[in-house]
């Protein structure tokens, strides 16, 4: 049975059986959601929406699978490649949310109207998936657990986002939602496992865990079921009636310097898959970050944020021009970036002294001394990872320290003092110059560097380098977040 052959039989008719039986039920004006969403228009925008969604974002993770060898096809059996992927293969992204779309909509016409259930599920399941996420990413550096960590961290993030918006409304009513979602997961296991068994297409042994219940490989029915979970939730969410109100009231609070972070924490998700890729993916995240940190700022003071960043930036480049050729305040070092630099100084370097200078003031009230040991804590995060301790990581620069005085990852403790001075010297300067800047909610980018940055060390392998980082970071993080004592104003 060719690809082709395979849709033709086993998916295709399906989707006309429903799509007939859509048709009979819904011929004397009722609506294709029943009462759930009563308007067709809406309705049927998000089930062709869904399809359109599908492609776009499973394209690119597909083409990945079949160029590492995860899966493979039957030549024999597909009718071409674009890319590296049967035509047919496209097809299916297509075809699998019509499926389920119509069979979620014939669920919905013989149920109620759309309710809300409890409002701590929707944390619970996003943290639930969030967690499966990381398991996903940790799985990568696996050979064996490499294609079901390439399903957890393509697809879990896409459901602790839909769980943390509307878990509460994906929820509202679980038989419903557990129909919707097992009966077509189920079949298509079969019909998945025919596939297999039938030669057109093959999953690599070696990149497996070669746990086949009933014949199907453990990694084909988690991503059928995930597949499914985010095709089900999405049409429940779209259909609410209390979603777009939410949505609206989310991006009337959503700030752009908000937009920044979460570009400047998304473009780390893939530094460890793709250490190659490292010096584009900093580069490109920490000038997110900085760029959130004007528009914050801006908020605040106005036009006098361009003139802090400017002397933020200014201080930055200056120091580490200094420092590279004198060896003052840091030690002596030498740059060897592979990324965009001036002045042989790394770009990202004083683009991160202005963003998370401002971050870790905004966290720590203004606390000058407070500051510049965040930032401390910051570098002893950094150090392992830009001197090149992790595979595949380009080295951004190199000390030349006697070892005595480098215990950690071969980092003079001269580095750490002469960061400590300069955080604390730009915090003061913030204080003086705009207290306005003190407390806020941009000090939550503090608090994902925190997260994302031991994160990564560990599943780059620098496990001593994680815990410190962790240790550190999350520490502070935490005493920054509790408000100053009066003996602590007072002192500083």
């Amino acid at each position: 049975m060719s690809y082709l052959e395979f849709h033709l039989v086993f998916i295709l008719p399906l989707i006309a059986l429903l799509g007939l039986v859509t048709w009979w039920e819904t011929r004397g004006g009722q609506a294709v959601a029943g009462a759930y969403r009563p308007e067709n228009r809406w309705a049927w925008r998000a089930y062709f929406a869904l399809p359109l969604i599908a492609l776009v974002y499973t394209t690119p993770w597909d083409n990945y699978l079949v160029w590492r060898g995860v899966w493979e096809y039957g030549h024999d059996r597909v009718l071409g490649v674009i890319g590296y992927v049967p035509v047919e293969e496209y097809l299916f992204f297509v075809l699998q949310p019509l499926l389920v779309g119509l069979w979620t909509f014939a669920l919905l016409r013989r149920g109620g109207p759309a309710e809300s259930g409890r409002r701590w599920v929707r944390w619970g399941g996003a943290l639930f998936f969030a967690a499966l996420s990381l398991l996903g990413a940790a799985l990568l550096f696996a050979e064996r657990g490499l294609y079901f960590g390439l399903i957890l961290a393509w697809a879990a993030p896409i459901s602790a986002f839909q769980w943390a918006f509307g878990g509460d409304l994906i929820l509202s009513s679980r038989r419903r939602f557990w129909l919707a979602l097992m009966v077509p997961t189920v079949y298509l296991w079969a019909v998945d496992a025919f596939a297999i068994h039938g030669g057109i297409w093959h999953i690599s042994d070696r990149y497996s865990v070669n746990i086949d219940p009933l014949g199907l490989p453990l990694e084909e029915a988690a991503f059928f079921l995930i597949t499914n979970l985010m095709v089900v939730q999405g049409l429940l969410l779209a259909l609410h009636p209390q979603a777009v109100p939410r949505l609206r009231r989310l991006l009337r609070a959503l700030r752009p310097w908000v937009v920044c972070v979460a570009v400047f924490a998304l473009l780390k998700i893939p530094v460890p898959l793709a250490p190659d890729l490292f010096p584009l993916l900093g580069t490109a995240s920490t000038a997110a970050l900085a760029l959130g940190a004007l528009l914050w700022a801006w908020e605040r003071v106005g036009a006098r944020a361009l003139l802090l960043a400017a002397g933020c930036l200014a201080v930055g480049l200056g120091v580490e021009v200094l420092g590279s050729r004198s060896g003052f305040p840091f030690g002596p070092y030498a740059y060897s970036a592979p990324g965009p630099v001036l002045w042989e100084v790394p770009l990202l370097v004083p683009l991160g002294w202005w963003g998370m200078t401002v971050s870790a003031f905004a966290l720590s009230r203004g606390r000058p001394l407070l500051t510049g040991t965040m930032l401390v804590a910051w570098d002893v995060a950094l150090e392992p990872l830009m001197t090149g301790q992790a595979s595949g990581i380009a080295r951004f620069w190199e000390w030349q320290q006697p070892a005595l005085l480098g215990a950690y990852y071969g980092v003079p403790v001269t580095n750490f003092i002469g960061w400590f001075a300069v955080g604390s010297a730009l915090a003061w300067g913030l204080r003086r110059l705009a207290p306005e800047l003190a407390g806020g909610d941009f000090g939550w980018a503090y608090r994902v560097e925190s997260l994302f940055l031991p994160a990564g060390l560990l599943l780059m392998g620098l496990y001593p380098a994680a815990l410190t980082a962790a240790a550190v970071m999350g520490a502070l993080a935490w005493i920054s977040s509790r408000p100053p004592s009066a003996r602590w104003s007072a002192a500083r």
